[in-house]
């Protein structure tokens, strides 16, 4: 009876051990996805910024270096996010957070803003916008 217990035992947590190396597997893929997604995205603000840049120099230089070297640091954390692991990123972002505590906070309220602008975008409806006062035919009848 014990050597059977033990046997059950031992499947059970090889079961559990494959089961976590493929969720694990599956999650790393995950975030490397989106990690990339992330990159490209970010790259593409750093070439906005460079325009913007490029737009202002003759009439403000003084603005034009800013927003350059502000698109040169787009630039390198875009790079950052694609050439490092997701927990070398989570390391970082945990080190600048303590060593810029107000500057984690105010990222914090622009990405939770962006994020409930685009939750509130993919919330509504086609439907919704069927008509000039965003009201679905059915509700006007």
């Amino acid at each position: 009876m014990a050597d059977s217990t033990q046997q059950t035992r031992n499947e059970a947590a090889g079961f559990a051990r494959a089961v976590g190396e493929a969720v694990g597997k599956k999650v790393e893929e995950v975030a490397d996805n989106s990690k990339q997604a992330g990159a490209d995205a970010v790259a593409g603000l750093g070439r906005a910024a460079s325009t913007i840049a490029d737009g202002v120099a003759e009439q403000s230089p003084a603005i034009a270096d800013y927003v350059r070297g502000a698109g040169e640091k787009i630039d390198r954390l875009a790079t950052d996010l694609r050439e490092k692991k997701v927990g070398d990123l989570m390391t970082s972002a945990l080190e600048f957070g303590r060593s810029q505590p107000i500057a984690m906070i105010a990222g914090a309220a622009l990405v939770g803003f962006a994020l409930s602008r685009l939750i509130k975008a993919g919330v509504t409806s086609p439907s919704d916008s069927n008509s000039p006062t965003g009201h679905s035919q059915e509700e006007q009848a």
